[in-house]
């Protein structure tokens, strides 16, 4: 996490006209940091982490910037407006921190000094042996430049001319704003609350754009799906239709091979039992099901119909008195019936 201390610039001038100085850069103690919703967090850095060897020879040779610009680097030191260099590594002094610095130019009416540096926060909240309540601890300080800044927001860490320290802690906490490529930026807070701001919308309207898009897909596959069972249909329907009309012709030509008259005005069902009535007068289809009279039907149509009027004529003289029958007695008409139906039965001719 990138911070930066604020602190006075005790001027003393070279023959040159270099500014040399050896400021207060950071002390020890309850930091307060202003987050980016207004409130406040309260950082402790204990003795051990100001004063850790590492920390404090990692100043040495970084370069004073005009203003912060984010972390600086070898790459963009040309934009970072760098006016001097820190000529050593940070000491104590007392429960402060001191570093040398030589300022080459000052171009500009600030008179502060910010410290860049990153640090570890240990969010584990407690209390300072002072008594003092904190949220995080600061830990592996490493510092990055020194910028001449204006005087910070909160109040600053001051060296009066006569030496005398009066010590306002305020830290300007840089805040990481990350873009969804993965790269990471250096941002003042009010900055990353924009972002925030402005990535929460965009967010949020990614998420109505995509649960129209996927309405909108279902829409439209529910529409290919209708033309394509549109399309299956018509061609069902076609078929359908090709085969009853091959089916009313066939039952036509075969209602007038039998002899069935009126067979146009007639329905599928009715010719079949017309053709059904031409092969078997006496057969009785009252109640028979559908399939009963399919059966019959397919029978039907093998049966000639000289065969059926034949038969007929059987059983009209079977019906007849015996005294108007010279030819042939009752029992040789049942014969002759008998005999007829079992050709009939089995596909005989005569």
């Amino acid at each position: 996490m990138q911070r930066y201390d604020t602190v006075s610039i005790q001027a003393v001038q070279t023959d040159e006209g270099f500014i040399m100085d050896s400021p207060v850069i950071g002390r020890t103690g309850i930091l307060i940091y202003r987050n980016a919703d207004g409130t406040e967090r309260h950082e402790y850095r204990p003795p051990e982490e100001a004063f850790d060897e590492a920390s404090l020879k990692s100043i040495r040779g970084k370069p004073v910037t005009v203003l912060h610009h984010g972390r600086v680097t070898a790459d963009n030191i040309g934009n970072a407006q760098a006016v001097g260099t820190v000529l050593s590594n940070a000491r104590k002094d007392g429960n402060t921190i001191r570093a040398d610095v030589v300022i080459y130019s000052l171009d500009t009416a600030d008179r502060e000094l910010s410290c860049g540096y990153t640090t570890e926060l240990d969010e584990t909240p407690g209390v300072t042996p002072e008594g003092e309540h904190y949220d995080a601890v600061q830990r592996n300080i490493r510092y990055n430049h020194l910028a001449i800044v204006p005087r910070g927001r909160a109040g600053v860490a001051r060296l009066n001319l006569d030496g005398e320290q009066y010590i306002y802690e305020s830290e300007d906490k840089m805040e990481k704003i990350k873009l969804d490529s993965g790269l990471e930026y250096d941002a003042a807070p009010e900055v990353k609350l924009a972002f925030d701001a402005m990535k929460e919308k965009a967010d949020a309207d990614k998420k109505a754009f995509d649960e129209l898009q996927a309405k909108y897909d279902v829409a439209a596959a529910e529409v290919e799906k209708l033309k394509a069972d549109a399309v299956e249909a018509e061609k069902a329907f076609k078929a359908d239709f090709a085969e009853a009309v091959k089916t009313a012709i066939e039952l036509r030509e075969i209602a007038k091979e039998k002899g069935v008259e009126n067979a146009d005005g007639m329905s599928n069902d009715e010719i079949k039992r017309a053709v059904i009535a031409k092969a078997y007068p006496d057969m009785k289809l009252d109640g028979k099901s559908a399939d009963y009279v399919e059966a019959l039907f397919d029978m039907s149509k093998a049966v000639k119909v000289e065969k059926a009027d034949k038969m007929a004529e059987q059983r009209e003289k079977l019906n007849q008195k015996p005294a108007e029958n010279k030819e042939d007695s009752i029992e040789d008409l049942k014969a002759k019936l008998l005999e007829a139906e079992r050709n009939y039965f089995l596909g005989g001719n005569e």
